[in-house]
């Protein structure tokens, strides 16, 4: 499986480790993103979303080491699969943050932006 980290996600990484100071954030996601290229599709698969059938949307969670909290008190990290073989990490928000967690419709409205990048990139 191909892993592609989006913008909106490297931004929301890069808010972690300079703002907030988490700098085990990349070795917290490393944990995820190991699994998902070995095929293995962890996290609950995010249901009513107003998106094209062969896209799968999934929310994982994940401890932040930074600050030795568990799961529950953890990141989430939002991602989708693409038939083709690619995840797209679209997101990455600590639970503890309850002005930075996306709606379904700004995680609709953030997959439906890459999903038109990746067009336009085809057509180029």
């Amino acid at each position: 499986m191909e892993i592609v980290a989006t913008k909106y996600f490297k931004a929301d990484v890069k808010f972690y480790l300079k703002k907030k100071k988490f700098f085990k954030i990349n070795d917290d996601i490393d944990t995820v993103t190991d699994e998902l290229g070995q095929g293995n599709l962890v996290g609950d698969r995010l249901e009513d979303l107003d998106l094209p059938d062969n896209i799968a949307v999934y929310k994982v969670r994940i401890a932040n080491s930074s600050i030795n909290v568990g799961k529950s008190n953890g990141f989430r990290l939002i991602y989708y699969v693409v038939i083709e073989g690619k995840i797209y990490l679209v997101s990455i928000y600590s639970k503890k943050d309850d002005n930075r967690i996306p709606s379904d419709k700004q995680v609709e409205l953030l997959i439906k932006a890459v999903l038109e990048e990746e067009k336009t990139q085809e057509e180029e």
